[in-house]
C-alpha cells in the first residue's frame, strides 16, 4: 500500500483500558509506516481519556456501544458520523465483527482487520486471528499490521503515555486533601476486573499495615470498589484519605503513578498505566498469564503461583479455591517491593 495516498487513518479499538494502552506499539508502527497520515482512534467512553494520552494518536472519537450507539441502528448511526471524516484506511483491532461492519458502512475504502467472526466479509485486507504461540499482548496487537508489511518481530514494543498538564495541575489540587507527598509513595491496587484476580482482603491489609509504618501508601480502585477498599483500610488502620476509590480521573491516575516509588497490583488497567509512565511495578498474577499481560520493565517483579489449572482466564468453576492468587503471600509481596 502506497504510504503517500494514505492521509487519514482510523483505528477502532473497543476493548478495555489495558488493551488500549498495549496497542501503543501498533500506533507507533502505523505512524512509522504512514508518517504523513493523521491517526484517529475510536474507543468506548471508558478508554477515551487513555487513548488521548497516546503520543501517536492525533484525535479520539467515542463509540458508546452499550449506550447511545447500542445495537444495529447504533452501528449505522456511528458509521454516518464517521463517513464525513474521509478516512483512507481503517484498522479494526478487535476479534469482533462490529468494527469491520462499521468501517464498511462508513464507506472507508481500505479496511484491515482480523478474520474472526466472519469479519473478513466486510474487510478489504485480512489478517489471520491465529496466534503464533504465547507472547506478550503488545506483540499480539502488532500482528494485525502484518498484511501492511510491518515486521512485528522487530517493532518497538515499549509503552508510552503523554500525561496532560491539566491532569498534573488537577492532581496538585488533590494532594492536600489526600496528604499525597510529591513523590516516593507506594500504591496498592488489589482488585481486578473479576474476583479471581483479587488479592485476599487480609493479604492486602497486611501489606498496607506493614508499609504504612515506613512511608505513605495509597489504595486505588474504581468508585464501585470503594466498599472493599474501605474494608482493607479499616483492617490496616489506614486513614480514609489514603483510600482513592474513584477519586482520580485516568489522566490524574497517570500523573499520580508517575511520581510513585512502586505500584503493587493485580492484573488490571493501572498496571499498564504504570508501565506507560515508568512506574516500577510488583504484579501479582493468578488466573491470567504474565507472559501475555505482565510488566516488562527491568526493575519490575512478577509473582505468579502457577497451578495446573492456571491460567484459566476466569472461566469455569474454580476447583482450587483460587489458590493461584492466594498462593502469593503478603510476605512474598513485601520482599518483592524491598528488592
Amino acid at each position: 500500500m502506497d504510504a503517500e495516498i494514505i492521509k487519514k487513518i482510523l483505528v477502532i479499538d473497543l476493548a478495555f483500558i489495558g488493551d488500549v494502552i498495549l496497542a501503543t506499539p501498533t500506533m507507533r508502527a502505523l505512524k512509522s509506516r504512514f508518517p504523513k497520515a493523521r491517526l484517529t482512534m475510536l474507543t468506548i467512553p471508558l478508554t477515551a481519556e487513555v487513548a488521548a494520552m497516546n503520543p501517536y494518536v492525533d484525535e479520539v472519537l467515542v463509540y458508546d456501544k452499550r449506550g447511545r450507539d447500542k445495537g444495529l441502528f447504533g452501528m449505522w448511526r456511528m458509521a454516518r458520523r464517521l463517513a464525513p471524516f474521509g478516512f483512507d484506511l481503517c484498522v479494526s483491532m478487535n476479534f469482533a465483527l462490529r468494527g469491520a461492519v462499521v468501517a464498511w458502512l462508513a464507506g472507508i475504502p481500505n479496511r484491515l482487520g482480523y478474520d474472526a467472526q466472519h469479519a473478513n466479509w466486510f474487510l478489504t485486507i485480512v489478517a489471520s486471528h491465529e496466534r503464533d504461540g504465547i507472547k506478550h499482548e503488545t506483540m499480539n496487537h502488532l500482528e494485525v499490521l502484518r498484511p501492511l508489511g510491518v515486521n512485528d518481530n522487530n517493532a518497538d514494543a515499549s509503552l508510552m503515555m503523554k500525561v496532560p498538564e491539566i491532569a498534573r495541575e488537577n492532581l496538585e489540587k488533590k494532594r492536600t486533601a489526600h496528604h499525597i507527598p510529591e513523590d516516593g509513595y507506594l500504591v496498592l491496587c488489589p482488585l481486578g476486573s473479576y474476583v479471581r484476580k483479587n488479592l485476599p482482603l487480609a493479604t492486602a491489609a497486611h501489606i498496607v499495615r506493614h508499609f504504612s509504618q515506613r512511608r505513605a501508601i495509597f489504595l486505588i480502585g474504581s468508585k464501585a470498589e470503594a466498599p472493599q477498599l474501605e474494608e482493607i483500610a479499616r483492617l490496616a488502620e489506614l486513614p480514609r484519605n489514603n483510600m482513592l476509590a474513584g477519586a482520580l480521573t485516568l489522566p490524574e491516575l497517570a500523573a499520580f503513578l508517575e511520581k510513585a516509588a512502586c505500584l503493587i497490583t493485580v492484573d488490571t488497567g493501572p498496571l499498564h498505566i504504570a508501565q506507560a509512565v515508568g512506574c516500577r511495578t510488583v504484579a501479582v498474577f493468578g488466573p491470567t498469564d504474565p507472559a501475555v499481560w505482565g510488566p516488562r520493565g527491568e526493575k519490575d517483579v512478577v509473582l505468579y503461583h502457577q497451578t495446573n489449572c492456571s491460567p484459566c482466564w476466569g472461566k469455569g468453576k474454580c476447583e482450587k479455591r483460587m489458590i493461584c492468587i492466594e498462593g502469593t503471600t503478603a510476605r512474598d509481596i513485601i520482599k518483592a517491593v524491598g528488592r
